[in-house]
């Protein structure tokens, strides 16, 4: 068989959301940079839009404070919405010490990434979660 036939498995995808664009675009340069194909929302709410509109991802990466829907809030309708998904989330906060960020981290057993973080850090707590979903399939 020709390598040009070998098929390939598909690049994992992640949701990034974020309302500081400059943030989801530094996220989606260290994601892109390591295979990851990524789409990007500036709210919870736009990012359950863009879930309920059919994108399928294998991770969510989402800021904890934002208008229009924050991270906690988002979590909790994706809880309803999407379950399989709550065990890829990855939870990125300025504030990653706060008793905000701690509770939403164990109510929904969540990694949190503090900001600012490394790409090195953002691509570990990525494959982490990856790998609960693997272990929870």
């Amino acid at each position: 068989m020709p390598l040009d036939d070998v098929s390939r498995s598909p690049a994992p995808v992640v949701l990034v959301v974020d309302d500081d664009a400059a943030v989801r675009d530094v996220v989606r340069r260290f994601l892109e940079a390591d295979g990851y194909v990524v789409h990007q929302a500036e709210s919870g709410r736009r990012a359950l839009e863009l879930l309920r509109q059919g994108i399928a991802v294998s991770a969510v990466i989402t800021d904890l404070i934002m208008p229009e829907g924050s991270g906690g809030w988002l979590l909790a309708q994706l809880a309803y919405e999407f379950p399989r998904l709550l065990p890829c989330i990855v939870l990125v906060s300025g504030n990653a010490g706060s008793t905000g960020a701690a509770h939403v981290a164990v109510r929904w057993r969540t990694p949190v990434l503090p900001k600012p973080f490394t790409s090195a850090q953002l691509i570990t707590a990525v494959r982490h979660v990856a790998e609960r979903q693997v272990d929870t399939a």
